[in-house]
């Protein structure tokens, strides 16, 4: 039971792991891509619906959990390895192991290290040296934002809900559960800044439970009850009221989403065998539909599949046509928006954060003050050096051999400082 324990935690702390499931689902997107042009959406459905490949997922962040714990397992040892008190010390913790047959001064050692920029303590059979700082917090934070990126993609596939509502200004915002607040203005500006063009504004009241008014835009995306409000499409909610020849009156609000000029929609005109067809006129002074308000419907009425006559109209107009009478005499704007309740984003949010913050460690550590390490142990009529470095291992290697030129020929070599 032992050894089956111990040949798990090899392979769920095992670097291979993370390539290796990769690699699976690389080879099933491709296999995906030859049968559909939506291979990632496809990839991620088949996912959430195929345990083998949901359990191959949760693997990557349990082995990012796994080496997070080895990672601190090993920073311990070899931080108990730099006491000169400490006698069992794995060569695994080093880059460089080597025993010799000599009986070792440490006194003039220990001073010439120091005279090269290292930090030296010895006892009677020990002498460590050390300079620089450990990567190791950087390297722990890279790993928590693994952990925190693909756990937070399993949780995203495994529990994540969506719901598309028409958000219609002047109306309740549609929530899953009803009840929201009225929706009193959406609003969209020209911006100054360099990334986005346009600022979109979505203001909802304060409904009868509570809420605080809030204001939705495009990005960052904010939370209502609980749920992630993402705007997608722009478009317009006219009411329309039909007259026919017959004397039918027929009026119902359209949810248009034909915005930007050329798109085009559909409204079925409820209770009647009526469609029409929508698209935007675009204005010839060149301005925006959406932020000025000033709307020209471009439309089409069929019957079945027969187009009976195609016109335009402007909010508050009407148009007429053998005994057809066609009238917008309001209109709202209107943003088709998703409603999602997905609780990974917030862990993939934090492991943005903790990867910008291990790269700020990680960098100047390694650039500047790399961890170097050194350890000479004489026991039982013989010597073994260790050497370990994490940056500017050539200088670090030449300082350590001539070291052990020092200690074998009992005159040191070690002219240059660093």
């Amino acid at each position: 039971m032992k050894r089956l324990l111990s040949i798990a935690w090899a392979v769920m702390s095992s670097q291979a792991l993370l390539p290796l499931v990769c690699g699976i689902f690389l080879l099933t997107y491709i296999g995906i891509a030859f049968s559909t042009d939506d291979a990632l959406i496809a990839l991620m459905e088949y996912t959430r619906s195929s345990v083998v490949l949901t359990v191959l997922l949760a693997l990557i962040p349990m082995n990012s959990a796994c080496r997070i714990l080895a990672e601190a397992k090993r920073y311990i040892k070899r931080r108990r390895a730099l006491r000169v008190e400490t006698t069992d010390v794995p060569a695994t913790l080093f880059d460089e192991t080597v025993e010799m047959s000599v009986s070792p001064s440490f006194g003039e050692l220990q001073a010439r290290l120091k005279a090269s920029g290292y930090s030296a303590r010895q006892s009677d059979n020990a002498l460590v040296a050390w300079r620089g700082l450990s990567i190791f917090p950087a390297r722990i934070l890279f790993l928590a934002a693994s952990f925190c990126i693909f756990a937070g993609i399993l949780v995203s596939l495994t529990t994540r809900t969506s719901h598309r509502m028409a958000v219609i200004e002047g109306q309740p915002i549609p929530t899953a559960t009803g009840g929201g607040g009225l929706v009193e203005r959406i609003t969209m500006r020209t911006a100054s800044g360099s990334v986005l063009a346009r600022v979109l504004s979505i203001e909802v009241a304060q409904s009868d439970s509570g809420d605080a008014k809030k204001v939705f835009g495009l990005y960052p995306p904010s939370t209502y009850r609980g749920y992630f409000v993402y705007p997608r499409y722009l478009g317009f909610a006219p009411v329309i009221r039909l007259s026919t020849p017959d004397a039918q009156n027929y009026e119902t609000q359209g949810t248009l989403n034909i915005y930007p000029p050329g798109r085009e929609d559909r409204v079925k005109i409820p209770g009647s065998p009526y469609l029409m067809e929508f698209s935007m006129a675009q204005p010839p002074d060149g301005s925006d539909p959406f932020i000025t308000g000033r709307v020209t419907f471009l439309f089409r009425l069929l019957k079945g599949k027969d187009v009976l006559f195609a016109g335009s109209a402007p909010v508050g107009g009407e148009f007429v046509h053998d005994g057809y009478r066609l009238a917008i005499p309001d209109c709202r704007r209107m943003v088709i928006t998703d409603f999602i309740r997905d609780y990974g984003v917030l862990l993939v949010w934090t492991a943005s954060i903790l990867y910008l913050v291990s790269g700020c460690i990680w960098l100047p550590v390694r650039v500047f003050a790399p961890r170097r390490e050194m350890r000479f142990t004489f026991a039982q009529d013989a010597l073994q050096a260790n050497s370990r470095a994490e940056g500017g291992r050539r200088k670090h290697g030449g300082i350590f051999h001539e070291a052990l030129d020092y200690l074998e020929s009992g005159r040191s070599k070690m002219d240059k400082a660093p």
